[in-house]
C-alpha cells in the first residue's frame, strides 16, 4: 500500500486528549495534523477494517492510542522457552547461572535458533520491531558450544531482517585471564557480525580488571559496551564506579550501558547520589529489568523483602537514561513473562511508583524512543519523514493502556500491517454481552 490515512489518532506522546489525522506514505510519515474536532465518518471504522486492516486506505480509529513501535534493549533470546530443560528450584541467581551452564553442551545450534526465531516473533506481535540480544558465550564449556550458540543467533537474525532488526551482544567473560587461543576465540566471534561487547564484571573476582579488558576489547573492533551491572543486593558490590571511570578515560560517553544496577538500590543514600550524577556526567545509559530483579533478588531476605530493581525514579530526576527492558522470558532467571513490552512498562510503573499521567508518559518513553536512542535509531518516533514503526493500541489512555494490557495490538513497520492481535470478550448472555459492548465503545466526540 503506498499510501495509508488514520483518522482520529490519539499520540499519547503528543497531546493525550487531542485527535490527529496521519497520512503514510511509502512507510514514512507524511502529514501529522491536529484535529479541531473528531473527523466526519469517511473513512472505514476500525471495528469494520479490524482483521483486514492491509485491505483499506483510510482508516477511522475510533480514538485509540497510537505509538512508536517498542525497542527491547536487554533481552537473552537464546534462553527463551528453556524453563522446563533447565529448571531453578531455589529462584536464584547463582543457581540459575550454574544450571543453565551445566546444560548447554546439551542444547543444539537448531534449538538456540528456533528459541530465538520464537521469542523474537511473539515478542514482534505484541509491537517490539528492535530487540538488542545478550547471547552466553560458554567458553568454559567448549569452544564449540559457544561459537555454533552464537552462529545460531546470527542465523535467526538474519533470516528476521526483513522484519524487525536484532543487535546481537555475545557476553564474555574472564578477558583478563584468557590464554592466547581461548582470545582468539573471542575474536573470531566477534568477528562473525556482532553488535556489541556484553558480560557480567560483578561476577569476575577482578571487576576492575575485566571491564578494562571488556573496554579495550570494544575499543579495538569499534564496538558498543552494554554490560550486566551489580545484579546483586549486597550494596558493597559497585563495579559501576570502574565502568564510570572507563567511560570517562576512554572517551565513551553515550556508548556505554549498564543494564541492572541492583545493589544501587541498597546503597547509602549519598553514595548512590554521587554514581547516578557521574552516571548522568559520562552519559553511562542505563536498564532495568523488573521482571527478573523482582523474581530473583531479595531471596534472603525476611519480612520486608526487597523489591530488586534499581533507583529508577531518581536516575530519571538526575538525567540519566533509563529505559525497561524484558530481560528473561520463561526460562530459569525468569519463568513468566511473554516478550511485551507493554508488561515491563506495567512493572516499571509498580516498582518505580510512577502512576500520574506525566509518570506513565516516562514509562511509555521507556520502552520506545528512550531505548531506540540507545539502540541507534536516529528517528524512532512520530514526526515528518521518519520511518512509520508503530503500534496502535486498544485504549484511549494511559492509564486503561497500562491497566488492560490493550488485548488487541495492531503493529505497522516497513510500510505495511506486520501483525495483528484480536481478542474481544464474549459473555454468553446476549444482554450482558450488549451492555458490555455498549459500556466500552469509544466516543471520539468526548474530545
Amino acid at each position: 500500500m503506498n499510501e495509508l490515512i488514520l483518522k482520529n489518532v490519539r499520540l499519547p506522546l503528543f497531546e493525550e486528549d487531542a485527535l490527529y489525522q496521519l497520512t503514510i506514505k511509502d512507510g514514512r510519515y507524511e502529514h501529522i495534523v491536529k484535529q479541531t474536532e473528531a473527523a466526519p465518518l469517511q473513512a472505514v471504522p476500525f471495528t469494520q477494517a479490524e482483521g483486514q486492516l492491509a485491505l483499506f486506505q483510510e482508516i477511522d480509529v475510533e480514538g485509540r492510542l497510537l505509538f512508536p513501535s517498542f525497542v527491547d534493549i536487554h533481552t537473552h533470546l537464546d534462553k527463551a522457552f528453556s524453563l522446563k530443560a533447565v529448571p531453578n528450584p531455589t529462584g536464584t541467581l547463582q543457581e540459575a547461572i550454574s544450571n543453565y551452564s551445566e546444560k548447554a553442551h546439551l542444547f543444539s545450534s537448531e534449538e538456540i535458533e528456533r528459541r530465538v526465531m520464537k521469542a523474537a516473533l511473539h515478542s514482534l506481535s505484541y509491537g517490539t520491531t528492535h530487540i538488542r540480544t545478550h547471547v552466553n558465550f560458554e567458553l568454559d564449556v567448549s569452544r564449540d558450544v559457544a561459537l555454533e550458540h552464537l552462529r545460531a543467533v546470527l542465523r535467526a537474525r538474519e533470516a528476521l531482517k526483513d522484519h524487525l532488526s536484532i543487535q546481537v551482544v555475545p557476553m564474555f567473560s574472564r578477558i583478563h585471564q584468557r590464554t592466547t587461543e581461548e582470545l582468539r576465540i573471542i575474536e573470531a566471534a566477534i568477528n562473525l557480525g556482532v553488535d556489541g561487547i556484553g558480560g557480567a564484571p560483578h561476577l569476575d573476582e577482578d571487576a576492575e580488571k575485566a571491564i578494562e579488558a571488556l573496554t579495550q576489547l570494544a575499543i579495538k573492533h569499534d564496538k558498543f559496551i552494554d554490560l550486566h551491572v551489580d545484579e546483586n543486593d549486597d550494596p558493597s558490590i559497585c563495579t559501576i564506579q570502574h565502568l564510570i571511570e572507563a567511560a570517562e578515560t576512554y572517551r565513551l560517553q553515550g556508548r556505554v550501558t549498564a543494564g541492572h544496577l541492583c545493589s544501587l538500590a541498597g546503597m547509602d543514600q549519598l553514595k548512590a547520589q554521587r554514581i547516578m550524577e557521574r552516571m548522568a556526567d559520562v552519559n553511562i545509559h542505563a536498564v532495568t529489568l523488573p521482571g527478573a530483579n523482582l523474581f530473583l533478588q531479595g531471596r534472603n531476605d525476611q519480612g520486608v523483602v526487597r523489591r530488586g530493581i534499581t533507583r529508577v525514579k531518581e536516575l530519571i530526576n538526575e538525567g540519566v537514561l533509563i529505559a525497561a527492558a524484558s530481560d528473561n522470558v520463561n526460562d530459569p532467571f525468569h519463568p513468566f513473562g511473554r516478550g511485551d513490552m507493554l508488561q515491563v512498562g506495567l512493572l516499571t510503573a509498580y516498582t518505580a511508583h510512577l502512576a500520574g499521567e506525566k509518570d506513565l508518559t516516562q514509562v511509555l518513553k521507556m520502552i520506545t524512543s528512550i531505548p531506540a536512542e540507545m539502540y541507534g535509531l536516529k528517528a524512532h518516533e512520530i514526526k515528518g519523514k521518519a520511518p512509520a514503526e508503530f503500534v496502535l493500541a486498544e485504549a484511549t489512555d494511559l492509564h486503561e493502556l497500562f491497566a488492560s494490557l490493550s488485548p488487541s495490538r495492531h503493529v505497522f513497520s516497513k510500510g505495511k500491517w506486520i501483525s495483528s492481535r484480536s481478542s474481544e470478550l464474549t459473555f454468553q448472555d446476549a444482554e450482558l454481552h450488549q451492555f458490555f459492548k455498549e459500556s466500552h465503545a469509544y466516543d471520539v466526540s468526548e474530545v
